[in-house]
């Protein structure tokens, strides 16, 4: 955890600046317009979604830390070529890319991180995590405002930099600590002879809350730096500053899930993570100021972050094949990053930001009801498996 933890926190801070950077970069440097630039957040993560499942037979034949440090080679490399490209699709495409080698980091080092624990051993490791790359996040959003209020590319060139960095530290501590050096763990897949899975089915109801809440946080990182840049007038740093408020909301939720282990086994909190999204996205619908944001963003973040953490808990207890769930987790969570940065910027562009956030409001309106039936037909029927995984309550 000592290299998990530092190297979560650089990764996601890079990666967060190069997403928002890349926002005013094609804006401004490439006269991109909403559609474009929700089409290049929609490749990056559904390039990264197909990286989830194409690479896994790479990721079985090398030990998390060598797979961290060629994701973070690679990554650098796609940058470089992406900040001498010219044109739009030529942006995408290698973003895109970058996108698909990141599948060689997030899910090898969440199922590294929760080898062999459970309840709230599992728990306590996964809120450490969360609270390490949540700093990223941050960070990230004003770093990126101001860096590109100095110069366009800077956010690129930086995160490019935090992600070389990323890529040195994991190498050089596995060359030179002895703990990293002795470190086997390497994930396989299932195999005659080992224990049975004993994993929770309230992972499904999880797994709908989440690409419920990425399908709204993949619309607003499109949706409102647009917006309150084009509308409301603010600066760029000022736009950096309310998304840091967001993340820094999103890390006292993943503090207090990790804190109090009350909503563990009860899907009533799944529903009230998603349920809390409507009121949310209808007062974002009306909001014209800075104020109406610096309000209404950060309960969005604690929404998400709920959400988040119920998915990874309830994705991993119990289960034998904890990087294969986590490929799952982030899949799926790509899957909403990718429906609503393109929902996002089309409806944003076709009709303006109202119509976007109404299109949200749906999505977690069917989200909430697919959640509803599928805990009410699990109640009562599900075991206690063995170890500490939850069961409905």
């Amino acid at each position: 955890m000592h290299v998990i933890l530092p190297v979560s926190v650089l990764n996601s801070a890079a990666y967060t600046i190069i997403g928002l950077g890349l926002v005013f970069y094609m804006r401004d440097r490439l006269a991109a317009g909403a559609a474009a630039i929700g089409l290049a957040s929609a490749t990056f993560n559904a390039l990264y979604f197909v990286g989830c499942f194409v690479l896994r037979p790479v990721g079985l034949r090398m030990m998390p830390r060598y797979s961290l440090v060629v994701s973070s080679a690679v990554a650098v490399a796609l940058l470089s070529l992406l900040l001498t490209a010219n044109s739009i699709a030529a942006v995408i495409l290698l973003y895109g890319a970058v996108g698909f080698t990141l599948a060689l980091f997030w899910p090898p080092i969440m199922g590294w991180l929760s080898a062999a624990l459970d309840g709230r051993q599992l728990n306590s490791r996964i809120s450490h995590f969360n609270l390490a790359w949540s700093a990223g996040v941050i960070v990230g959003p004003l770093a990126a405002g101001f860096l590109a209020q100095w110069r366009l590319e800077s956010p690129l060139v930086v995160g490019s930099v935090l992600i070389a960095i990323v890529g040195g530290v994991v190498l050089l501590a596995s060359i030179f600590l002895s703990e990293i050096r002795a470190d086997t763990h390497r994930d396989r897949r299932a195999a005659p002879g080992d224990a049975p899975d004993a994993s929770t089915a309230l992972r499904y109801p999880a797994w709908i809350g989440l690409v419920s809440s990425y399908v709204v946080l993949g619309a607003l990182m499109v949706i409102v730096p647009l917006h309150a840049r084009d509308a409301i007038g603010l600066a760029e740093g000022a736009v950096g500053i309310l998304l840091l408020s967001r993340g820094l909301a999103a890390a006292i939720g993943f503090w207090a899930l990790g804190v109090w282990a009350g909503w563990h086994g009860r899907p009533f909190h799944i529903v009230a993570a998603q349920l809390a999204m409507v009121p949310l996205l209808i007062a974002l619908m009306g909001a014209g100021s800075l104020a109406a944001y610096a309000i209404v963003l950060p309960l969005v973040g604690l929404a998400v972050a709920a959400s988040y953490t119920f998915s990874v808990y309830y994705g991993v207890a119990g289960a034998s094949d904890r990087t294969r769930r986590m490929a799952i987790h982030e899949a799926l969570l790509t899957v909403g990053s990718v429906g609503g940065a393109l929902m996002g910027g089309r409806l944003y562009e076709a009709s303006g930001a109202r119509a976007a956030y109404l299109g949200a409001i749906i999505v977690v309106g069917v989200a909430v009801g697919a959640e509803l039936v599928i805990a009410a037909r699990l109640r009562g029927g599900l075991r206690r498996p063995e170890g500490n995984a939850p069961q409905i309550e």
